[in-house]
């Protein structure tokens, strides 16, 4: 397979790579950033104010803290302590049949990263899929945007902003700690379900979690459902729109396959 960087290197060598792409974008203090991946302060602090605004109901202020001059060191370090993880649990045998989920996803010809965030995780699976068109979804109106743009077109994949702009179904989605960020998070993935028909999704949810952009209460067919029940729901309602989970031994669960029947 080929040398994929973005999952073999050392995090903190990958690190400063990231900090040399974004700071030729982004005036930034690469020692301050190293100090905040350290300590972990920023996202005490970001999750701290994040609560704070939702307690006040205030969503516009929370939102606007994904602006944070810094927001990119918590980018990363999801990245490096969970995106990069499932990914690299894709490559190991892990189905009764001693099979890898990456046999099931070897001949893919399309798929897309959902959520990409800085996007080494669209990188790191368009490195073990060299051959497959790749899509990495995020906001344009957000730092890591032009980040991406750089990456995208480094490393061959497509930078849009929503699956509406594919135009044809994909062999598969990935979402690394993302459906946790949508208010609806059942409207959503049957939004993506209708428009790009997956084969597989191999999705990592952290609903009934404390961190920024989590929330704590859902929405869920015209009702308010409290965060500790939305991940059952979610769970259910693949299974009613004909998706079944793939059987593999994977740590904690993460990330879960999902398969679409008959696909």
């Amino acid at each position: 397979m080929i040398q994929n960087e973005f999952l073999t290197e050392k995090p903190l060598i990958l690190f400063d790579k990231f900090l040399n792409d974004y700071g030729n974008i982004f005036d930034i203090d690469n020692n301050e950033a190293r100090r905040m991946l350290r300590d972990d302060s920023l996202f005490h602090r970001l999750t701290s104010e994040w609560y704070e605004k939702l307690d006040q109901n205030n969503l516009d202020d929370a939102f606007k803290l994904y602006d944070d001059e810094y927001y990119f060191v918590d980018i990363f370090n999801c990245y490096r302590t969970y995106s990069r993880n499932y990914i690299k649990r894709l490559l190991k045998p892990s189905m009764a049949n001693g099979e890898s989920v990456y046999d099931l996803l070897k001949t893919s010809t399309s798929f897309v990263d959902i959520g990409c965030g800085i996007s080494y995780s669209t990188c790191a699976l368009k490195t073990i899929l060299p051959n497959a068109k790749a899509y990495g979804i995020n906001l344009k109106n957000t730092k890591q945007w032009k980040l991406c743009e750089v990456m995208a077109k480094r490393h061959d994949f497509n930078l849009i902003e929503s699956v509406h702009e594919i135009g044809h179904n994909v062999d598969f989605v990935f979402a690394s700690e993302y459906f946790e960020h949508i208010q609806n998070p059942t409207k959503h993935i049957k939004e993506i379900i209708d428009t790009i028909s997956p084969k597989y999704f191999i999705i990592a949810n952290a609903f009934n979690t404390h961190s920024i952009g989590h929330f704590k209460t859902y929405e869920y067919e015209n009702k308010i459902v409290d965060q500790s029940k939305i991940s059952a729901i979610f769970n259910n309602f693949l299974v009613e729109n004909e998706y079944k989970k793939v059987l593999c031994k994977m740590w904690n669960n993460k990330p879960t396959i999902w398969s679409r029947v008959n696909a």
